[in-house]
């Protein structure tokens, strides 16, 4: 392997942190014990108590992940928990090297995350569980901060997707699987990601810090530090936790020059992020706690990592761009202030959790090849001659400013006979979105496409679409806010009917009003300026009902029905450039399309059962999902714009299946196996009665995802050395395409079957320090993923891989 050398002086300062690390957790210890523990003359020479070093090894083996969750939003054992949920506290992400929502989705069977063609390598992503994904409108996965919803309306512009945290100085993540709408709200119908961070603690002291050097074949180095206390200021009367945070994610996709092919700039795709956040904790009463919070998040993407079939070595994971000379970069920051208050009146406990949420982001992209595609209907991957200075690019902007405000009022036994929580939640939120297609030269590119079919130039870009360029700059520009508010009442009951057996039932009722107001100007959309709004109301309830039986302590058996709703959208216009598309599908191109609500009724059985002692746990559940008038975003192919439009039905049928054992102390296996046959039950017809998707036709996502680890551990006195494997696999789908429908490119065929492999190696000192050696990607596993090119007859493909592979060193200190 030839690895690049130019970051070795980056390598030894990255190094150097380690010894900080190090020295802080010698001396750490020591700090603790003068706040929190007894002194020599108060500790007998016969106190056989577990020092904190044996505990936390007795805790891992005997829970095995079995940890403190509040899927249900109260306390309780994952394994009493009768839903299909998955979580992982830090320690076990740090095991595994998660360092984003993309590792959590890429080692949990039954989620999918990933970067679509229309905003691959911008940073946009999008995220769905159990198949239920939807690229348009309100998201199908919450995403939640704490008790903070923080998704967003998906739409047309790479811009507007979620904002997912970086993860560190998490408590814990949580992916609840199934619809959560009764708990989560209308953006959880296929589920919910939840990000728990570390409460303040009252008593103790607290130290959490990591620190990774890394270097990529044929990319740069990558690095990263992050540093996280906590501690009482005033003895069970205020604490506090400080955490921040920085990562470089080195490049490993290098920039040609258009015509000579040379490399003039490497590892473009380089990305830096930056997290902090500051927590404080008073108790001003016994029975009253405040916790204001800030957490703060930048990401900046230099450049996409999109890279082209016709000039990279893919095999050997050399990865080029020609396509584009300016940085396609992307900008992402937030900020979340939140309080949360509870007050504790013994049987009962009443919280409020308030929160503003704030973000905006930047994207840019380098749209030389769509233009020439466009309007001159260039298809080579070669740039005409004469072209060497012409631009066009796209800029996006996003603000999204929400304030949520909930208040629950919850019983504080969750294994009473009679278990309830009560709650209103009210959310006001705002996304302001602009696209804006910069094109000065467009009539220069219109007219080579008249030479090259011999005909006159044009003398003005309005000769062809009946308007010029907006503001003498842009092809297709548009504002669109959208205005969302939302309040709602809900309750979750659950009642022992009978010894060990509960019924539960919930209810969300919803007063959901939307708001659109857009504005679209130049050539694309044929106007000088239009502007329109839209508004929508419902009034949806989302139910649940379950029943669970806890045969014993060790064995949980459940079934659950919960429906979820999606509120209604609104589409912007595509443009005279899409009129074929849309005559086929049977929608007006110059006008706002009206998306209306989505609904899924889920159906679930499943179990927890401990066997063997506690050497051997399994946790399954069967699934069926029935899904009306799917709000479905789709690329229309004449024109390369995408558009959202509610297309029919669907169902999925599937299982998530985890086993865990523990054939001997030192080793843990584990397995877990999701599958999802997910497709469209009802044909979709157009003008003159064309197909446009047929029935049966699959989502585009894999049927089948495993996951495979084992971990073993030996431990050496007081330290533990250990060897960890992970190896995830996701099929392909071999259905044939419908290469008569008009939303098919017959020459993107389905996304491959894709396997990675990750090793690593280390010790853990005194169960407080952690070192270990890791290798992603350890076969340079390179699948050709998102492949698209801008209009279909272009040969200049694009597409995207996994990062190479990568070698490194972690250190980690945890008090």
């Amino acid at each position: 392997m030839a690895f690049r050398k130019s970051g070795h002086h980056r390598i030894n300062g990255v190094l150097g942190s380690y010894a900080v690390l190090l020295m802080a957790s010698a001396a750490y210890p020591g700090i603790a014990m003068a706040q929190t523990g007894p002194s020599p003359s108060e500790q007998s020479a016969e106190d056989t108590t577990p020092q904190p070093s044996d505990t936390r090894r007795a805790d891992r083996e005997m829970s095995t992940g079995d940890i403190v969750v509040t899927a249900t939003r109260q306390s309780q054992r994952l394994s009493k928990v009768p839903i299909s949920i998955v979580a992982k506290d830090q320690e076990a992400l740090d095991q595994q090297g998660i360092r984003s929502v993309s590792d959590i989705a890429r080692l949990t069977p039954g989620i999918t995350f990933g970067q679509t063609a229309l905003n691959y390598g911008t940073g946009q992503t999008v995220i769905s569980i159990r198949g239920i994904q939807s690229d348009s409108g309100i998201p199908t996965t919450g995403v939640y901060i704490d008790d903070t919803p923080i998704q967003t309306r998906i739409g047309i512009s790479p811009s507007l997707t979620n904002a997912y945290p970086e993860v560190f100085d998490l408590d814990r993540v949580e992916v609840l699987r199934g619809p959560q709408g009764t708990l989560f709200g209308s953006g959880s119908v296929g589920g919910a990601v939840r990000f728990i961070t570390p409460e303040p603690s009252f008593s103790d002291v607290s130290l959490y810090g990591r620190t990774e050097v890394a270097s990529t074949l044929h990319g740069s180095e990558s690095y990263e530090a992050g540093l996280a206390v906590g501690a009482p200021l005033i003895e069970d009367k205020l604490g506090f936790r400080a955490s921040g945070w920085y990562r470089h994610d080195g490049g490993y996709v290098d920039r040609l020059d258009r015509y000579s092919k040379e490399v003039i700039d490497k590892d473009i795709d380089g990305k830096n992020s930056f997290s902090g956040r500051l927590a404080l904790g008073w108790r001003p009463t016994d029975t009253v706690t405040l916790v204001p919070s800030i957490f703060a998040q930048n990401i900046n993407i230099k450049d996409s990592s999109r890279f082209e079939l016709a000039t990279s070595d893919v095999r050997h994971t050399n990865y080029r761009t020609s396509l584009t000379r300016l940085p396609e970069n992307h900008k992402d920051r937030f900020y979340l202030p939140a309080l949360k208050a509870t007050v504790d009146f013994g049987s009962l406990s009443l919280v409020s959790n308030s929160s503003y949420f704030w973000r905006k982001t930047q994207t840019r992209s380098d749209d030389v090849a769509l233009s020439l595609a466009l309007f001159a209907g260039w298809a080579e991957p070669d740039f005409p001659d004469g072209f060497e200075d012409y631009q066009s690019r796209t800029d996006s902007v996003t603000y999204q400013k929400a304030f949520t405000q909930e208040l629950r009022l919850q019983n504080n036994d969750p294994s009473a006979r009679f278990n309830w929580v009560v709650g209103v939640f009210y959310q006001n939120s705002r996304v302001r979105d602009t696209f804006a297609a910069a094109d000065p030269d467009a009539l220069r590119a219109i007219n080579l496409g008249q030479s090259l079919i011999e005909e006159p130039p044009f003398d003005s870009i309005s000769e062809l679409f009946g308007v010029e360029l907006y503001q003498g700059l842009f092809s297709n520009y548009q504002s669109v806010q959208h205005h969302d508010k939302q309040k709602a009442i809900f309750a979750q009951v659950d009642y022992e009917i009978l010894p060990r057996v509960k019924l539960t039932a919930g209810l969300r009722y919803t007063d959901l009003k939307y708001t659109y107001d857009g504005f679209v100007a130049g050539p694309f959309n044929t106007t000088d300026g239009t502007a329109t709004r839209l508004s929508a109301h419902e009034k949806p309830l989302t139910p649940k009902f379950g029943i669970s039986f806890q045969a014993d302590q060790n064995n949980l058996f459940y079934a659950n029905a919960a429906k979820g709703v999606r509120g209604s959208g609104v589409a912007p216009p595509v443009g005279t450039s899409c009129s074929a598309d849309a005559a086929a599908i049977g929608f007006d191109p110059l006008q706002p399309t009206t998306v209306k609500p989505d609904s899924i009724w889920s159906f679930e059985v499943g179990s927890k059962n401990r066997l063997l002692g506690g050497k051997l746990l399994v946790d399954a559940s069967v699934y069926r999902v029935n899904w009306k008038n799917i709000q479905t975003l789709f690329n229309l192919p004449s024109c390369g714009i995408y558009t959202a439009l509610n297309f029919g039905d669907a169902k999925i049928d599937g299982f998530d299946l985890a086993v865990t054992a523990k054939p001997i102390s030192q080793l843990t296996l584990g397995a877990s196996v999701s599958y999802s046959n997910a497709r469209y039950t009802t044909p979709i017809l157009g003008a003159d009665d064309m197909i446009i998707r047929r029935a049966g036709e699959p989502f585009l996502i894999a049927p089948w995802t495993i996951q495979l680890n084992g971990e073993f551990r030996q431990p050496v006195g007081n330290n533990e050395v250990y060897l960890r494997a992970d190896f995830a696999y996701s099929s392909h789908d071999s259905t044939p395409l419908d290469v008569n429908s008009p939303l098919v490119d017959p020459d993107l065929p389905r996304a491959p079957k894709t396997t990675t492999l990750n090793l690593r190696a280390g010790a853990s000192l005194n169960q407080n320090i952690d070192v270990s050696l890791f290798i992603n990607n350890v076969t340079n596993s390179h699948p050709i993923l998102s492949l698209y090119h801008d209009l279909p007859g272009t040969e200049m493909y694009r597409a995207s891989s996994f990062r190479p592979r990568t070698i490194g060193l972690t250190a980690t200190i945890r008090q």
